[in-house]
């Protein structure tokens, strides 16, 4: 069933932008009526369309080709717009029609919600996707290259995503994730935790957490000697750690 939905006030504003700054020729080759418009209303206007579908492009990182059949650098009057060949245009109307009810019937609905800012924040594609397509966090996205390849691919497909991706907020680069990486892995594949632990110490030299970890993996391969050195640095970062503290005197056997 079609419903006539209210236009996103991000959409809007790309469309006014939008508006502005597209060339003549390429708003020549846009069609005067748009066909197979499932979800979004028959009589959707030009700028408000084009809104919606830079406010899509820009959520996922990706293109027009993405969903639409169409050669990337070709003009848009070769596209065929109205087809529905490929899958990831069918799950977009899924996604439109699922932050629609979010937005307009469920959020309203839910009485702990019940009281919203004033304009509500609503759901969009970018609030999942971060401007990514398929919408993981980094912490799975790496977890999974070190279950395919082990800790190299894991530290290499960080390194990919952080220099495609860093400052964009696509991903979250920071201490904390590749900590919580490296604790997974330390229970299943050593060799990939330490490896990630190294890549921690490698942009956040001064983590004791790290260096906790790192001495962890370790203990638990009876290597007491590689242990003790991370521990001894951790200890001059935070002397005052009872952690550190006690780990030590358990490598000295003043622990059981």
């Amino acid at each position: 069933m079609k419903r006539r939905i209210p236009i996103l006030a991000f959409a809007l504003a790309l469309a006014a932008i939008v508006a502005a700054s597209l060339p003549s020729s390429a708003s020549a080759q846009l069609p005067e009526e748009f066909t197979n418009l499932q979800v979004l209303p028959e009589d959707i206007a030009t700028p408000e369309l084009i809104g919606y579908m830079r406010g899509f492009a820009m959520g996922l990182g990706v293109r027009c080709t993405h969903c639409h059949v169409g050669e990337e650098g070709r003009p848009f009057s070769e596209f065929d717009f109205a087809s529905d060949e490929k899958e990831p245009k069918r799950k977009a109307r899924f996604m439109l029609e699922m932050t629609m009810a979010l937005n307009s019937d469920v959020l309203p609905g839910i009485s702990e919600v019940a009281t919203r800012t004033d304009p509500a924040v609503r759901v969009q594609c970018v609030t999942c996707h971060r401007g990514v397509s398929l919408p993981r966090q980094i912490n799975e996205v790496v977890a999974m290259a070190a279950a395919d390849g082990g800790g190299d691919a894991a530290v290499a497909k960080y390194r990919e995503l952080r220099e495609v991706y860093y400052g964009s907020g696509s991903y979250d680069f920071g201490e904390q994730p590749l900590i919580e990486i490296a604790s997974g892995l330390g229970r299943g594949d050593p060799d990939a935790a330490l490896a990630i632990f190294d890549l921690a110490l490698e942009y956040y030299p001064e983590s004791v957490q790290a260096l906790v970890g790192t001495a962890q993996v370790y203990m638990a391969r009876d290597d007491k000697d590689a242990a003790r050195a991370a521990l001894l640095k951790a200890q001059e970062l935070a002397p005052d750690q009872p952690q550190i503290q006690r780990m030590l005197q358990q490598l000295d056997g003043g622990l059981k």
